[in-house]
């Protein structure tokens, strides 16, 4: 009894012990002062900036609207920082993350007021955001001149080429690859979006002119090449900053942290954690739908930039397209992680605050893709060589899906693998 009572008693004061260190550790944290509230602060600072500009500054009307809104805008951001709920990502400060979210929130109270308007309205909306917009866009095609070796032309035996290469997609393609593999970390999953996207510009280029590319634009510029040295990039970036990847296939990948010493402003930017994450995909219908319906997200937020940006009358090169790509990674980068502990973790039965975002995003978008565009797409019918072999191809898909789940996983024991969810952090 007394040995029990010693035990404890180590145990309590081990505990102790460990809790006083860390209380320690955050007070000699030269970055201790950020991870306060001051709440208090906040709002007095906030409300001189409101004044100051709201007393000093003499604007036209609707450059008073603007800053009105940008003003309201502002103070739910402010709001968000301060009283919204911490996520699941700490670096580089919660108070960051809580700031995405309420950028999040914004930008799909903004989607749907816009599903509620017509698509001329719209435009004239995008006008008063940017007076260069407004325009109707000039109809645009990849696929007018596919030679790919022009030994005739007088400025480049490969003009076409050159000409392609000199596109913004093509840097889009690049960086995009590199960011998602960033945020997915698995190159095999990567690597069905790259292949599945190039089906899907197959798919719908007889609804948008940009879709229609070249055999050798499709699989040499952008799936061999472009997306190739994105996802390269990515697998690089991410094993250099020993981060760890995303098992999507269940396989284990063990990458074990270096131990360095860096300045701690820079550790503020690295993750805090690294665990190992088991998709396993095949393991049950649950992990095998939870996959399908991430690639199907992921692809049809690709599919709306394409849409919005025809509808809405806003060129590639304009800085709104770039703003969204970015809100969207930067909302998505907590999402998934979100997306994925719903998925894996039975214990897990509420879906997150960011995956929710993500997906009522998604699904706004494509409602307002399909108001705009009904009258314009409807009226086009799909040809017999996209339709049929999507009639078969998703056929084949679902009838082996229900074989192997259904009966091939049950009478072979040895095809089954570990459901049961497993988590470290290193």
């Amino acid at each position: 009894m007394k040995r029990k009572e010693s035990v404890e008693n180590d145990n309590n004061n081990q505990s102790t012990t460990t809790t006083t260190n860390i209380k320690d550790k955050k007070e000699k944290d030269p970055l201790n002062f950020f991870y306060k509230p001051h709440t208090i602060l906040a709002l007095v600072i906030a409300g001189i900036i409101t004044i100051y500009f709201a007393f000093t500054k003499e604007q036209t009307q609707r450059d008073s609207v603007k800053t009105g809104i940008l003003a309201a805008c502002s103070a739910f951001l402010l709001f968000s920082m301060l009283q919204m709920r911490d996520g699941l990502f700490i670096r580089p400060h919660p108070a960051f993350w809580r700031v995405i979210m309420g950028c999040g929130v914004l930008y799909l109270c903004a989607l749907v007021f816009l599903l509620f308007q017509s698509a001329d309205d719209a435009r004239i909306i995008m006008k008063h955001i940017d007076p260069r917009l407004g325009v109707p866009l000039p109809e645009r095609s990849y696929a007018d001149a596919c030679d790919l070796y022009t030994p005739n032309d007088p400025d480049s035996y490969f003009k076409n080429l050159k000409n392609t290469v000199q596109d913004e997609f093509i840097w889009a393609h690049f960086f995009g690859w590199w960011g998602k593999t960033l945020l997915l970390r698995d190159s095999a999953l990567c690597w069905v979006l790259s292949i599945s996207f190039e089906i899907l510009e197959l798919t719908f280029e007889h609804l948008l002119p940009n879709f229609k590319e070249c055999w050798w634009d499709h699989i040499i510029l952008d799936i061999l090449v472009c997306n190739a040295l994105g996802i390269f990039m990515g697998l690089l970036t991410i094993r250099y900053l020993n981060m760890k990847e995303y098992n999507w296939g269940g396989v284990e990948a063990k990458t074990q942290p270096k131990k360095s010493i860096a300045m701690r402003l820079f550790t503020q930017f690295t993750p805090a954690t690294f665990e190992e994450y088991h998709w396993e995909i095949f393991s049950e219908w649950k992990r095998f739908l939870a996959v399908i319906g991430l690639v199907f997200l992921i692809s049809v937020i690709e599919l709306n930039a394409f849409f919005l940006k025809t509808l809405l009358w806003i060129p590639p090169p304009n800085p709104i397209n770039i703003y969204r790509l970015l809100l969207w990674c930067l909302i998505g980068t907590p999402g998934l992680r979100e997306y994925y502990q719903f998925a894996t973790d039975p214990k897990t039965k509420k879906l997150g605050t960011m995956a929710w975002i993500c997906i009522a995003g998604v699904f706004v978008e494509v409602l307002i893709c399909v108001k705009y565009g009904g009258a314009m797409f409807w009226a086009i019918p799909t040809p017999p060589e996209v339709k049929y072999p999507w009639i078969i191809g998703t056929s084949i898909f679902t009838v082996t899906s229900i074989f192997y789940f259904a009966f091939y996983k049950k009478r072979n024991p040895s095809a089954k693998n570990n459901q049961k969810f497993k988590s470290k952090v290193k």
